[in-house]
């Protein structure tokens, strides 16, 4: 629990902060948290934002350990490339940060989750991260926040190919075509890896990944008609694992997955008003192949998500102080394709909802609510209620509260033999207060928060699943990125308590103490960076697992305006160390835990056109 020091601590250092800023801001960034575009000062919340520039300067080759170096974030993850990682903000479960792509609701509605291992970097060109309860501009899943990952629109045509430890490689194209009013863009990847060990315990074995990947971006732009866009992105791949519920012997466990989405979208621009209408569809095909526990045969489950949406939103100008925004928001959830027979296959969900926004020189505020209709549980209303105030114009005091709910999964609902048809959804209650301060050449965020989050799906003392957990969730994140004698350094620490409201026990897997220190240097036409990930000790499923501290080193060299070629190190230092237990052996007490990579090195060399 956070005690009364710690809070006054934080807020003394906040407040002490922002009284020293000065007039001159760093880099202004929009960003569209709200469903419409902002300043990210005029925010009131907790917001992130990772662009193209700074996945190509990191060189990290998937999308957790990209995450991982932002504050609030832990991940967990299986095993190597391709594994289930468990990502986690600010302590809560996977399935608690709804995930977007371009906007549009993605992933399962089966696991309720998606699986941000196989959604490849090459495809991104920035991504969006908003913390605490968003279900009144987002709906359901967005307990804890949203990661909406814009999809890419490179400027000139690049050839990418990077090789590494474990037999890795991976090949991208990216570029764009335009016209006095089109624009297409596009990118494309293959990358595969034989990987290493997942788990220990079970059968000694290599458990590779491989991803398949392309992408498309076609912006038409009309001065009476207005902006229309059409959007796509497909992948497709596998990824062996290691199950410790099949034989020990067992090479068969494998996860053959492909996603797609398409989306389609006007937008037109009035005097004091805007309105935007977006349809889209998509699929999340997994195909499970793993040994029965009964048979010991092997058998493959197929679970397919086929997903419709349409959204419209709209943004009406009332003065040049309060601007009211709103929409309407339905999608249908289709597992009936899926290999299990569920006693309800689809749903339907409408939602409406509509916010004012008072924004002048010294005070902000906003207030939000939404509707939801789900055919399966019925209506969920929820709200954000937020109030800041601009202690100088570069920064910004914020103050909030917000609500948010997770709809039951189709499996938690209608799994043969293990479903509950009546449970209802997980809620959530999200308190934070903050400030926001850009210096001439740094920044500073500090971030307290409390996130309750009550009738938590779980297994009941019948081994039956039941609305039966409550869990609070509460820290102190602090964020400074600054420049000094030509380094630019980005540093973040996070303090976070995670319990069962009723035991008052620990919850798994999440560390009190996480920081993350990043320093890069320009020298010349060459730049590192070297950055460090601690993660403090934390309970397991098993045992307790340790705290570790890792190293990572990456460079870049511009060898003319064409060719560039790049280096990363993982794991510099080889430390050897326990992310994730698995289970233990019940005659000898043997702990088994997934395997985490050793030092790990990846080279490529890259071509503009």
């Amino acid at each position: 629990m956070l005690n009364k020091t710690t809070l006054g601590v934080a807020i003394t250092a906040a407040l002490s902060f922002s009284v020293s800023a000065t007039d001159n801001s760093i880099e202004k960034i929009t960003v569209t948290a709200n469903k419409f575009e902002q300043s990210i000062n005029d925010v009131l919340a907790s917001v992130n934002v990772i662009d193209r520039a700074e996945i190509d300067a990191s060189n990290v080759r998937d999308l957790p350990t990209l995450l991982s170096k932002q504050v609030g974030f832990q991940i967990n993850p299986n095993g190597g490339f391709g594994q289930n990682s468990g990502v986690s903000l600010r302590g809560t479960g996977s399935g608690d940060t709804l995930i977007l792509i371009d906007g549009v609701r993605t992933g399962s509605a089966t696991l309720g989750q998606k699986a941000l291992s196989n959604v490849p970097l090459n495809s991104i060109e920035r991504i969006e991260i908003i913390k605490g309860s968003r279900a009144a501009v987002y709906g359901s899943d967005a307990l804890a926040g949203v990661i909406n990952i814009i999809t890419r629109e490179a400027d000139n045509l690049s050839l990418d190919a990077t090789f590494g430890s474990d037999a890795y490689q991976n090949y991208q194209v990216a570029g764009s075509v335009k016209s006095a009013e089109v624009t297409t863009a596009f990118n494309a990847g293959y990358e595969k890896t034989d990987g290493f060990d997942a788990l220990q315990g079970v059968a000694p074995d290599e458990d590779g990944y491989e991803n398949k990947n392309l992408g498309f971006k076609v912006n038409y732009s009309d001065a009476h008609y207005g902006d229309f866009k059409l959007l796509g992105q497909y992948n497709e791949g596998y990824a062996d694992y290691d199950s410790r519920f099949s034989p020990a012997t067992s090479t068969v466990e494998v996860n053959d997955f492909k996603n797609y989405q398409l989306s389609a979208l006007w937008n037109k621009n009035y005097t004091n008003q805007s309105h935007s209408i977006d349809v889209a569809i998509s699929t999340d095909d997994s195909d499970n192949t793993y040994v029965n526990f009964s048979t010991g045969l092997p058998i493959t489950s197929t679970f397919i998500t086929k997903r419709t949406q349409i959204d419209y939103n709209g943004q009406y100008t009332v003065s040049s102080d309060v601007n009211i925004s709103g929409g309407v928001n339905w999608y249908n959830d289709d597992v009936s394709h899926s290999s299990e027979v569920f006693v309800e296959d689809n749903r339907d969900v409408l939602a409406v909802f509509v916010g004012a926004y008072y924004d002048t020189d010294t005070v902000l505020a906003n207030l939000t609510f939404r509707q939801d209709d789900d055919e399966q549980f019925g209506d969920e209303t929820t709200y954000t209620a937020a109030a800041g105030y601009h202690l100088s114009k570069d920064s910004t005091f914020r103050i909030s509260q917000s609500t948010g709910f997770k709809a039951p999964t189709f499996n938690d609902l209608y799994y043969p033999n293990f479903g509950n048809p009546d449970l209802q959804p997980e809620k959530s209650l999200n308190r934070e207060l903050g400030v926001n301060v850009n210096f001439d050449a740094a920044q500073v965020d500090v971030a307290i928060f409390r996130n309750d989050i009550e009738d938590k799906i779980d297994y009941d003392a019948n081994f039956a699943l039941a609305n039966i957990n409550e869990a609070r969730y509460e820290g102190v994140e602090f964020s400074l990125s600054q420049q000094f004698y030509g380094f630019d350094s980005n540093i973040n620490f996070a303090y976070l308590s995670a319990e069962n409201k009723e035991t008052g026990a620990e919850l798994r897997n999440v560390a009190k103490r996480t920081f993350n220190w990043e320093v890069a240097k320009q020298f010349g036409a060459f730049d590192a960076t070297l950055d460090m990930q601690y993660r403090s000790d934390r309970e397991g499923a098993v045992t307790r697992l340790g705290s570790y501290t890792l190293w990572n080193l990456a460079g870049n060299y511009q060898v003319n305006e064409h060719i560039e070629v790049s280096l990363r190190v993982e794991n510099l230092f080889d430390k050897e160390y326990n992310a994730v237990d698995s289970n233990a052996d019940f005659t000898t007490g043997e702990v088994y835990y997934y395997n985490t990579p050793e030092r790990r090195f990846f080279a490529g060399a890259s071509y503009q056109f």
